[in-house]
């Protein structure tokens, strides 16, 4: 049997997102230099907002789709046992403390990735949780919760097909995305979420941080070759914002899928 790779990112589709206050410089004269030109002052930015992903839907791994949280995980069909597997975070820009000085730090994500028999499926969980790294060593940070999500994976092969049921649950804050790789390097976007816009920040914090709430779940038929690679499919899905394309009853080649599902989900109208 064949071994396949299932994607979970959790990503901010803005250029820039979280500003809870103002941006401001302060700046200090420094002696002048020759030559010129030389600044004449030193300036440092307070405040203002972090740096997102500024983009849509991707299925690209070659780190131009950069996430908050990235989650991959390496499922070996015949032993039912993970391969490869990685969670990490890229590089997060904006103001420490929500409104201190702009650096830059990486997150430090916790999880937990398993892989199991259940009978004639194996099923697949991806769960992580990762912080501000920009708030990591400030008091703020008790008060700044981490970005959580969980992907529950049940694929259950067959002579020439392979069923794939997905659920993700979450905080719905930033957007995520979940798809599938097979041997050959052929995706599968399984389905994603995307907040409305900014302002749902908010669903991060207090009573309206439900990290249960299911944010899409879908249910793929595909058929692969003797390799296990993707040939052609047939299901459907809904998100917490979008109940899907009509995909249920068609026959659909992988990049037909994938256009047809990733372009059904409502992006907000500001993203990169």
């Amino acid at each position: 049997m064949a071994n396949y790779k299932i994607y979970l990112r959790s990503f901010a589709p803005w250029r820039e997102f979280g500003k809870f206050t103002e941006p401001s410089s302060v700046c200090v004269p420094v002696p002048p230099r020759i030559p010129s030109p030389y600044p004449s002052a030193a300036c440092v930015t307070f405040g203002g907002a972090y740096h997102g992903d500024g983009r849509r839907f991707s299925l690209d791994t070659g780190g131009t789709a950069t996430a908050r949280v990235n989650a991959v995980l390496e499922v070996k069909l015949d032993t039912a046992t993970k391969g490869y597997n990685k969670v990490w975070c890229d590089p997060s820009i904006g103001p420490l403390m929500l409104a201190g000085p702009v650096s830059s730090d990486v997150g430090i994500p916790t999880s937990e990735l398993t892989v199991a028999r259940n009978g004639t499926e194996i099923d697949a969980v991806i769960d992580y949780a990762a912080p501000n790294p920009l708030a990591k060593h400030f008091p703020v940070a008790l008060a700044v919760p981490d970005i959580d999500a969980r992907g529950e994976f049940a694929l259950t092969p067959g002579a020439d097909t392979l069923t794939i049921v997905t659920t993700i649950t979450g905080d719905q804050f930033p957007a995520c995305e979940s798809f599938i790789e097979d041997p050959s390097g052929n995706k599968l976007f399984l389905g994603g979420f995307a907040p409305d816009n900014k302002e749902q920040i908010k669903r991060l914090f207090g009573g309206m941080n439900r990290p249960k709430e299911i944010w899409f779940e879908s249910e793929i038929v595909v058929s692969v070759d003797e390799k296990g690679n993707f040939q052609q499919l047939k299901g459907g899905g809904s998100g917490s914002n979008s109940t899907g394309p009509g995909c249920e009853g068609l026959t659909l080649k992988p990049d037909q899928w994938n256009a047809r599902v990733m372009s059904s989900i409502p992006m907000p109208s500001d993203a990169g």
